[in-house]
């Protein structure tokens, strides 16, 4: 049987870590599979140059996303559901730009550079405190998903985690597979090998190997992504959604200690950076979903709502714009 172990490169500084202090094993777990998980989106949506030099940024990602996988409204449209009432769609959209605010803020420029230089990073956003920031961008993450599976299903009440993650596990995450959701937010513990697709040619190459084990390749990376998300389930069904709910119960309740003693950069600063992709790449999917039904100018009209209620009545939003996720993926 797996143990967390399993998945975390104890021939690195983790191991050096859980020498020290073995009480940081669930945190290890947590950080390298979500690291993992967002290395698969760097490796599959970055060029060569970008591969070989490790500087990622989100925006340009979601830009390949959306141009690697000919994202279409018009498709994205048959896959969602005939008639949707856009109420609880903005409802849902409006929430998780909120928790998606609060999680970022303080914005500062670096926080869209995901590649493995830390830069001038100068904290995990959320009042500075790394547990909060785990709830908020859970919260997040369920809002935009809510919106997802809600276009998908709009008779669905979804009243909790329980619920939203039946939905999207047994039904929306296959249904709409190729039209609005790609890869590897499609990766769920039943994901057979044959269902991963094919990737760019230059992830063969070393320089694209996981850095925090280095000589392990992209699709040696999704495998161990399925088979933890296969171990955290214990059995269920399980997405990114699950293995986040179940980081943000870490992190709520008995984590917290591990994670105030995370203040010396490294581990909390990519910590806070993947979470921040994840977050990023769910919200553009929610907000794609929503112009697939309501089109363009409702989007831009929500979005304007949204700004004159809340980004402009903060001073540090407001004199920010360029930073705000939901205007960096616009222009995207």
């Amino acid at each position: 049987m797996p143990t967390k172990r399993d998945f975390i490169p104890l021939d690195s500084i983790d191991g050096l870590l859980l020498d020290e202090d073995e009480s940081f094993e669930d945190y290890l777990f947590f950080h390298n599979v979500l690291d993992k998980f967002c290395w698969l989106i760097k490796l599959h949506y970055a060029n060569r140059e970008t591969v070989r030099r490790k500087r990622y940024r989100l925006d340009t990602l979601f830009q390949w996303y959306l141009r690697t996988n000919r994202v279409s409204p018009v498709a994205a449209r048959k896959s969602l559901a005939a008639i949707v009432s856009p109420d609880q769609l903005e409802h849902n959209l409006t929430k998780g730009w909120h928790n998606e605010l609060v999680r970022s803020d303080p914005l500062h420029a670096e926080y869209l550079q995901v590649g493995t230089n830390i830069g001038n990073w100068a904290g995990p956003g959320s009042g500075g405190l790394a547990a909060w920031n785990v709830v908020q961008s859970y919260y997040a993450i369920f809002e935009f998903l809510s919106a997802i599976v809600n276009a998908y299903n709009p008779d669905l009440r979804i009243d909790g985690h329980k619920k939203l993650a039946r939905e999207f596990n047994n039904h929306v995450q296959g249904k709409i597979s190729g039209s609005l959701l790609f890869y590897p937010f499609t990766i769920s513990s039943v994901t057979s090998d044959r269902a991963f697709p094919e990737h760019p040619a230059h992830t063969k190459f070393h320089y694209a190997t996981y850095p925090r084990a280095v000589g392990t390749s992209i699709d040696q990376l999704e495998k161990l992504v399925r088979d933890a998300f296969a171990f955290a389930g214990e059995g269920r069904r399980t997405s990114i959604l699950d293995f986040l709910y179940e980081l943000r119960l870490w992190a709520n309740y008995t984590g917290v200690g591990r994670l105030l003693k995370l203040r010396d950069g490294g581990y909390q600063a990519f910590l806070m950076k993947n979470l921040g992709t994840v977050v990023f790449f769910a919200g553009g999917i929610a907000e794609l979903a929503y112009i697939s039904l309501f089109g363009q100018a409702r989007y831009a009209a929500l979005v304007h709502k949204f700004a004159r209620e809340y980004i402009d009545r903060s001073e540090r939003f407001a004199r920010q714009k360029y930073l705000i996720p939901i205007y960096v993926r616009l222009r995207a």
